[in-house]
């Protein structure tokens, strides 16, 4: 029997009525993996990830997620996933605890499971601070650990590291690869070249409204950009087998600053 696909879209398309946003969309992630989906501002992304959730419904097109239509079935999909996103909507004015011990009442989830995930954000420090006092960084963490809340099988999560520290970020890409280890799967947005060579078992190159790629990256590379290139380090050009960032080029003309 097959396994089944933690998402599938199919020939999925949108319109916010000044042209297309996204032209059929297809593509499919297997369970146990982090599927990375990369472009420039504006390709489609956010707007892909609220389509997959639900947030959205599709001019044509299908969607799956878990074996779940996000449209039909959309109290089983909250059980199933979660969701991070640019604005997450946390409560201003209540502590970190308390904000996220409010999300997981309404899971069904344990005020010490809350608790356990503020250490593993690294967030216990501000447990007792009002979240209009957070930095940029620290919401980012405080997102993550309430995409996390409700004990999901699946995350979508729409840039988890923007404006974190070296250290922070490292803490995150952890935890994405531990909860994918443990069977878990993601979903995830990224800017971040590096970050989605270390992380995605498959990335998809998204371009005006277009996915024109899916695969591993290295064989990516391989199928795309089989020549060396050429790169400055330490002041002297080297070449090197080439990259995500030089297939992303390849693919949008926009290079990563």
């Amino acid at each position: 029997m097959a396994e089944q696909q933690a998402v599938c879209a199919d020939k999925l398309c949108y319109s916010f009525g000044t042209g297309w946003e996204l032209k059929e969309l297809t593509f499919t992630v297997l369970p146990g993996q982090v599927f990375g989906l990369l472009g420039t501002n504006g390709a489609g992304k956010t707007t892909t990830i609220r389509l997959l959730t639900g947030q959205l419904k599709p001019h044509s097109g299908t969607v799956s997620i878990l074996g779940v239509n996000p449209l039909q079935d959309a109290q089983r999909l909250r059980r199933l996933v979660g969701v991070m996103q640019e604005d997450p909507g946390h409560y201003q004015r209540l502590s970190v605890r308390k904000n996220l011990r409010f999300f997981a009442s309404l899971y069904g989830t344990s005020a010490e499971y809350a608790d356990e995930l503020l250490k593993k954000v690294d967030l216990e420090h501000k447990a007792n601070s009002p979240v209009s006092a957070l930095s940029r960084g620290l919401r980012q963490r405080l997102a993550l650990a309430r995409a996390m809340v409700g004990q999901p099988k699946l995350l979508f999560l729409d840039e988890p590291t923007s404006g974190l520290d070296p250290v922070a970020a490292g803490g995150v890409r952890h935890l994405i690869a531990s909860f994918c280890k443990n069977g878990g799967t993601v979903f995830l947005t990224t800017h971040y070249m590096e970050e989605a060579e270390k992380l995605c078992h498959q990335v998809g190159i998204l371009h005006q409204g277009t996915l024109l790629c899916q695969g591993h990256y290295l064989d990516l590379c391989q199928q795309y950009l089989p020549e060396q290139v050429e790169v400055e380090q330490g002041g002297r050009l080297v070449k090197r087998a080439p990259g995500l960032e030089e297939l992303f080029y390849h693919f949008t003309g926009r290079r990563i600053n």
